[in-house]
């Protein structure tokens, strides 16, 4: 199933709630959504491919569609300038056509994860949203790799957004991540 008209959509409507953001800024809101979501309710927002990367975890369709890759794009190059204005250098407004009462690739829980991210993150500028992502479980263990400058990008598996963090944020229970576990991969462990 073709994602991106998802993403497209999910960064307008953080755009919609933000006004305009920083690139990096965007990326990692939508990580933490997506974190959110799966933790939540066993599956992500965006179905996109985890990199960790210099400045944290990422989704790599998400950079691409900020980029207005073509090839990622397809037909859907239009929609994303409608919705994810890109500014000068890396920064994004919102579109001109974005309405999010006319997404309709959105579920309520995409909204709530959306909003749980814009919320608790949506303020933060975007090194201390970068810092915030650095103390996460699925980056960190990559943090000696990227220090010695053997890495510039690495894997994340989907399940590993499952890993609990114990913070104001993201408090689940572990009960609550067995259960999207089981949602997201048929297994409890």
């Amino acid at each position: 199933m073709n994602k991106v008209p998802t993403i497209i959509e999910a960064l307008g409507y953080l755009l919609y709630k933000l006004r305009r953001a920083d690139k990096i800024q965007l990326v990692k809101l939508m990580y933490l959504a997506d974190k959110y979501h799966v933790m939540s309710y066993g599956r992500t927002i965006t179905g996109d491919t985890f990199l960790a990367l210099e400045h944290g975890p990422a989704g790599s369709q998400t950079i691409d569609i900020l980029e207005y890759d073509k090839y990622i794009l397809g037909d859907c190059l239009e929609m994303a300038k409608d919705l994810v204005k890109k500014g000068k250098g890396y920064c994004y407004h919102v579109g001109d056509k974005c309405n999010p009462e006319s997404f309709d690739m959105l579920s309520e829980s995409d909204i709530e994860a959306l909003d749980f991210a814009v919320h608790n993150f949506g303020t933060m500028n975007k090194w201390d949203i970068v810092d915030y992502t650095h103390k996460l479980k699925e980056w960190k263990r990559f943090k000696p790799l990227f220090e010695s400058g053997k890495t510039k990008q690495e894997p994340i598996k989907i399940e590993e957004l499952l890993w609990p963090v114990n913070d104001k944020y993201f408090n689940i229970s572990q009960e609550h991540l067995k259960e999207s576990r089981r949602a997201l991969t048929g297994s409890s462990y």
